[in-house]
């Protein structure tokens, strides 16, 4: 797979990104919030924080995700 680099404007956007290709995401494969979390092994607690911009997800994690559901 080719990467692609994002541009730096892009990265002020990154979180609201994550959150709309996650609901994308449960939605395509018909997820809950709670099996999308033990699928990406975060605690469903956080993802649901995390979704409803109450807390963040670190970057170890995020790539974690990304690895997962790609």
């Amino acid at each position: 797979m080719e990467k692609i680099k994002i541009e730096i404007q892009q990265l002020k956007h990154l979180s609201d990104d994550i959150r709309e290709i996650i609901h994308e995401y449960c939605k395509t494969n018909e997820m809950s919030t709670n099996g999308f979390a033990v699928l990406t092994g975060v605690h469903p607690n956080q993802m649901y924080l995390f979704l409803n911009k109450q807390r963040g997800l670190n970057l170890t994690t995020i790539e974690r995700i990304a690895e997962i559901i790609s």
